[in-house]
């Protein structure tokens, strides 16, 4: 029975041989930390590679989204985002794209000093205020209906596939719902999803399967809310000195709060199927 997903016994590589086969392999590396794709990094004389294999239907789905969102954003910020293609392998699509240098916020914050904060904290208002100023029609953007395009709808759905319904009673779709969602935003903007350049700026944002419409405040409590508590004041300072208003503060902290139980939920989750220990 031929599945619509990818699992560990998949022949991946053949599968990566044949869309590299006009480039030179030199070492082939599975990225074990990977929960929504077994993911793959691949060294050739061209540079490296990353590969994506969606582990079920619900991130097959979210690879596709991941890519046509990426690509309607590419250029359209100060900031460098990542450049996907998309392939199939038995009409089940996985996703590539060329290693982009530099190093994640994630390994670097916990080590940095307030000046070093403050510039990579400017860099990130600045992206999020760009993206979710980012004029567009819905139709120009994704060509698919079979996911939620509505960050809350692809949550409420995230959540009801994956985490169990004891873990889902935090969840007030309701009160999300009912909120103006009429802007881009990233979804998912971590740390780990933030490449630094050696000065501490952003070289480049990447993993846009979270993409949609929703507002900002998604994206400004997903960040701080997976920073240090010493990111929160210069992060919240330079939006609001582009946006020219203030924040409110009330809103923001219960997106945080939220953001860390769905962050919760998914570790238990990713427990229960041997992913994270």
């Amino acid at each position: 029975m031929t599945k619509n997903y990818f699992s560990l016994d998949d022949d991946f590589d053949k599968i990566i041989k044949r869309e590299l086969k006009d480039k030179e392999i030199l070492e082939m590396n599975q990225i074990t930390t990977g929960w929504t794709n077994i993911v793959y990094e691949v060294k050739t004389t061209d540079g490296n590679y990353f590969f994506r294999f969606p582990r079920d239907d619900f991130w097959i789905r979210t690879i596709v989204k991941d890519y046509e969102f990426a690509k309607f954003i590419y250029g359209k910020t100060d900031f460098e985002t990542v450049r996907l293609n998309l392939s199939y392998d038995d009409g089940r699509p996985f996703s590539i794209h060329k290693k982009i240098e530099g190093t994640v916020l994630a390994s670097k914050m916990d080590n940095m000093t307030d000046a070093e904060i403050d510039t990579v904290s400017q860099d990130i208002a600045k992206f999020m205020y760009q993206l979710h100023n980012i004029k567009f029609d819905n139709s120009e953007i994704f060509d698919i209906n079979n996911i939620g395009l509505d960050l809350v709808d692809f949550l409420d759905e995230l959540l009801n596939v994956h985490v169990s319904k004891e873990d889902m009673k935090f969840w007030k779709y309701d009160e999300f719902k009912n909120k103006k969602h009429n802007l881009l935003v990233h979804g998912d903007l971590n740390s780990s999803n933030i490449i630094l350049d050696e000065n501490n700026h952003i070289s480049a944002v990447i993993d846009f399967g979270f993409g949609g419409f929703g507002n900002k405040y998604f994206d400004i409590a997903r960040i701080i809310g997976r920073c240090p508590e010493k990111f929160k004041n210069p992060i919240m300072k330079h939006y609001e000195e582009m946006e020219g208003k203030n924040l409110d503060y009330t809103i923001l902290d219960d997106e945080i709060d939220i953001w860390n139980k769905i962050d919760s939920a998914y570790i238990n989750y990713m427990r229960s199927i041997g992913i994270y220990k």
